[in-house]
């Protein structure tokens, strides 16, 4: 089984949501706050989170076609390089959050085969050098990732489990498990790490047993909310549940090596987006507006001057992939931040994207997966729209991204 993938995140059981259901949640809340700011200009501000979109505007659009045309450029708004489509690949329907991961030469997806019933959903498989296209049936996924060596694939249908995948056949290899279906996995050290009922737990994928990690540096009253990774460092968000009291801590492991920082201005639901470079990005809780905000990796503070952006639930997405943070709200251009520095590196604006006074009709955000050469959004951004015809564009990677 190989290394683990930096930027995988876990949340707590009990706050967690799951993906499909949250982004129900945020849609409904994006139109109750529609009718509410009527007019209001929002389209200045800067954000970004993974959704869909409300459900009023249609989008006229012809059917997916793997020509590339001129017209079809990422380009980039500070040097204003383009960089043309290199592939569009037709597979429908994608789900947009945590749905996506680019793993062995190949990008892995969830594809909603009819975005109307809500368990019919399958795995599809793009190779990156032909673009071939592998997919396999596997009801009411919500969320994949990879690690140890294989994909693996969180599912919420009629019995909740997680289900472990070959990544060149896609075949099942394992069936977990997961009792609440809100458990979110950290491949590290050759298992699976998840937070369960306020206790840091792991599972052998060999053996499915699973054992619970004694912590017993944490202070008092605090117990584990997140987790996440980044080579042979865990890095832990602990959380008061009765006080806003909350800290976070790297952790070996294997030594049992520990650093706490207590933090103040967290609070409970705080979560640890992931990790990129040199710096932790940390998402505080904020009810229906939320955000996310640079950590030092080394001091476990804020960076002086670092990004901090957010809004509404449901209008942005922030991924960490391919060493920076992707951070895009509906409408507005694709942030590239750097996984050194925490800064903006610069803005790519996507084709077909158009922005709103009233946040429910601008284009939601089109950012899949990016790895070290390969850029990769939703073909016509048109998710919410034209949901069967949302697809997949493969662009070369700008250089200004490239951590």
């Amino acid at each position: 089984m190989g290394e683990t993938r930096a930027t995988t995140t876990v949340g707590p059981a009990c706050v967690s949501r799951l993906l499909r259901r949250r982004l129900e949640i945020a849609l409904l809340l994006i139109s109750v706050v529609t009718v509410a700011l009527g007019a209001a200009n929002l389209t200045d501000q800067a954000s970004a989170s993974a959704t869909g979109r409300s459900t009023a505007t249609t989008v006229a659009k012809e059917a997916c076609s793997t020509v590339v045309t001129g017209n079809e450029a990422v380009v980039d708004l500070d040097s204003h390089r383009s960089f043309a489509r290199l592939r569009t690949v037709c597979i429908g329907t994608l789900q947009l959050q945590r749905s996506a991961v680019i793993d062995a030469g190949a990008l892995f997806v969830i594809h909603d085969v009819s975005p109307a019933q809500y368990e019919d959903t399958e795995i599809v498989r793009v190779d990156l050098t032909t673009y071939a296209v592998r997919s396999v049936p596997l009801g009411g996924a919500a969320w994949i990732f990879a690690g140890l060596g294989d994909i693996w694939v969180e599912t919420d249908s009629t019995v909740s489990s997680l289900v472990e995948l070959s990544p060149s056949s896609l075949r099942v290899l394992n069936r977990f498990a997961d009792p609440d279906g809100t458990w979110r996995f950290l491949p590290f050290g050759g298992r699976l790490w998840f937070i369960d009922n306020y206790s840091l737990k792991t599972l052998n994928p060999i053996s499915g047993r699973i054992s619970v990690v004694a912590l017993p540096w944490l202070p008092t009253g605090l117990s584990p909310e997140s987790i996440t990774s980044s080579g042979g460092q865990m890095y832990l968000l602990a959380a008061s549940q009765k006080t806003p009291a909350t800290a976070i801590a790297t952790y070996n492991p294997v030594s049992g090596a520990h650093r706490l920082v207590s933090e103040t201005g967290l609070g409970g639901g705080a979560g640890l987006l992931g990790v990129t470079g040199r710096v932790l990005w940390v998402e505080p809780p904020g009810g229906n507006m939320h955000e996310v905000t640079a950590y030092s990796m080394q001091s476990l503070r804020p960076l002086v001057g670092g990004f901090s952006d957010g809004f509404l639930n449901g209008t942005w997405t922030a991924v960490p992939d391919a060493g920076d943070l992707w951070f895009q709200i509906a409408g507005d251009p694709l942030e590239c931040v750097s996984g050194r520095t925490g800064r903006v590196d610069t803005e790519l604006r996507l084709p077909n994207t158009f922005g709103s006074q009233n946040i429910a009709e601008a284009m939601p955000p089109g950012f899949v997966a990016a790895d070290a050469t390969n850029l990769i959004i939703a073909a016509n951004e048109t998710y919410g729209a034209n949901p069967s015809e949302s697809d997949i564009a493969v662009y070369a990677l700008d250089p200004r991204c490239d951590a």
